[in-house]
């Protein structure tokens, strides 16, 4: 009775640690995703807000209004370092 006892808190134990360690790498890449760098200043912004723009498909993200009007202004210029 004991053995089953222990071999079921076992399983449990194992499962739960199973489970919790098959997500993390999922979380890890929906944060890696979710954080781009500001052409501009080089800062890592995390969510756009409302500074965001499009050039040639591709959304960039902006730290500040200033930053996405110096982009929107000559996006070729801040895209050819990168």
């Amino acid at each position: 009775m004991k053995t089953t006892l222990i071999m079921c808190i076992f399983a449990l134990s194992f499962r739960t640690l199973y489970a919790s360690s098959a997500t993390e790498p999922i979380k890890q890449t929906i944060l890696a995703d979710s954080v781009k760098i500001d052409p501009i200043c080089k800062m890592k912004v995390k969510q756009p807000d409302n500074y965001k723009s499009t050039y040639k498909k591709q959304e960039y993200w902006f730290c500040a209004k200033g930053c996405k009007v110096k982009f929107d202004k000559n996006p070729v210029e801040y895209l050819k370092n990168n």
